[in-house]
């Protein structure tokens, strides 16, 4: 009898726990606006009436329409606490906004972030405008005569998958928009999160930086500056160009018995010495070597350059007229290049060969 009494209490048990792992796992789904490029073009049309998108998502969208505070909206969370549509400018104008949102009585509150040109100017189109979800992995915001007056310019970064809105979490902020990689990478997010960058790099609007590998450390022409923390090397014969602002991960040439890498390691500050890299430059699969006197150039046309003492070129980021700003270490590491949207075209990360 007792056994009898413990298995259907087993059983019981067991039906609730799948019962509310299906709950959550819905819930999880509806949370966000996922759409998968590979579904081809979606473009959702602001109107009187409403947001209307061709080729929807076949899973929900959470679109809610028309609101009292005139925001015609795309998207909202399955909470409803944050919004992605198009927010009234002035009569006959919109913003491509996300902003908070109550579900109680369908209104919008302030807006926290809205789409800008490369300046900050928040870019303003007719009511009647449209977002376009391209094929090729990127989003216009179209005007009514089809002109495109902002978009993150991610065609051709391998961006797969369209994502609003996560809940606050170590890779996403809440409210967010982000563009994603087959490998679930986030090449462009509307709201970039706040992270201690240590190596933050305007390439742009400096000349090239010329970083020369010696024996006694790094010296690099123009000099760093702040917030890049130079070191003159280390117990473990690691040249260091640069480390976080926490002292956790360098970058920097890596000895090895027949010359140097470029490599990204993990760093002790209490020690002074380098742990194991976890990137290496690299050419056709093999980590890349340079004796003593190689270079490492930041190039004023937007790439990186790594060269032996002959000036050969022995390796590159391949994003000449591309980047724009260079960032290391975003308090994990990794070494990215943006272009003046804020859309990533190169990183350490896509780039791990393990050994």
């Amino acid at each position: 009898m007792v056994s009898g009494i413990m298995a259907r209490s087993a059983l019981l048990w067991l039906v609730r726990t799948l019962v509310l792992c299906s709950v959550t796992t819905v819930h999880a789904q509806n949370d966000k606006f996922v759409y998968k490029f590979s579904s081809g073009d979606m473009v959702c049309k602001n109107s009187q009436a409403g947001v209307s998108c061709t080729n929807p998502p076949r899973s929900a969208m959470n679109t809610a329409g028309f609101s009292p505070s005139h925001h015609n909206i795309i998207s909202v969370n399955a909470d409803g606490n944050y919004a992605l549509g198009f927010e009234t400018a002035t009569f006959g104008s919109v913003y491509l906004s996300i902003y908070t949102y109550n579900p109680s009585n369908k209104s919008a509150g302030p807006f926290i972030w809205r789409a800008a040109t490369s300046s900050g100017v928040h870019v303003q189109v007719p009511a009647a405008s449209s977002l376009k979800f391209s094929k090729s992995g990127n989003i216009e915001l179209i005007d009514t005569k089809g002109v495109v007056q902002w978009t993150p310019n991610a065609t051709g970064l391998g961006v797969t998958e369209f994502q609003f809105n996560f809940r606050k979490q170590s890779k996403a902020i809440a409210g967010n928009m982000l563009l994603s990689n087959q490998d679930h990478q986030v090449i462009w997010q509307s709201i970039p999160d706040v992270e201690k960058n240590s190596f933050k790099f305007d390439m742009q609007h400096r000349p090239d930086m010329v970083c020369i590998n010696q024996r006694q450390g790094v010296q690099c022409t123009p000099p760093l500056e702040y917030p890049m923390h130079p070191s003159n090397g280390s117990d473990s014969h690691r040249n260091l160009i640069s480390l976080d602002i926490n002292g956790l991960h360098a970058l920097g040439f890596e000895r090895s018995l027949r010359g140097f890498y470029l490599s990204i390691y993990k760093w002790s500050p209490t020690t002074n010495t380098a742990g194991p890299a976890f990137w290496r430059a690299t050419t056709k699969g093999a980590n890349v070597l340079v004796d003593e006197r190689g270079t490492l150039t930041f190039s004023h046309g937007g790439a990186l350059e790594l060269k032996d003492s002959r000036n050969k070129l022995v390796w590159t980021t391949n994003t000449q007229g591309r980047g724009s700003d260079l960032d290391f270490n975003l308090d994990s590491g990794e070494l990215r290049l943006y272009n003046v949207e804020r859309s990533i075209v190169w990183s350490s990360a896509w780039h791990v060969r393990f050994f």
